[in-house]
């Protein structure tokens, strides 16, 4: 059964947008909101940039379905974290990314 959700949210996902891909990567250890612009600016060498529409509205897809949890401490900060859904979708959107790495190689570009 798990199996089948997890499938249902792997199709519902791919192809991953990049902005959905650094978010979910981003969140693979518990990290803050306001955190996460950072983080993805780590991740990319300063080269992508995302903006808070686009990033909460990631958050909040991915949060609604089950890739992510979130936690509000008492100062209404939120924290987010990965979930076993979260790992299934990245882990199939990273095998699809190798495999088009792996065309480019082939083919040469």
């Amino acid at each position: 059964m798990a199996e089948d959700f997890y499938q249902r949210l792997i199709d519902k996902y791919q192809p991953m947008t990049e902005a959905a891909f650094l978010v979910l990567v981003s969140v693979r250890k518990p990290i803050t909101s306001d955190a996460i612009p950072q983080k993805i600016a780590e991740l990319t060498d300063g080269k992508l940039q995302l903006g808070l529409g686009t990033l909460f509205t990631n958050l909040h897809a991915m949060k609604r379905d089950y890739l992510m949890t979130e936690r509000v401490d008492e100062n209404d900060v939120s924290t987010y974290e990965i979930t076993g859904s979260g790992d299934a979708v990245l882990a199939a959107e990273r095998d699809r990314l190798r495999l088009l790495n792996q065309i480019c190689e082939n083919e040469k570009l």
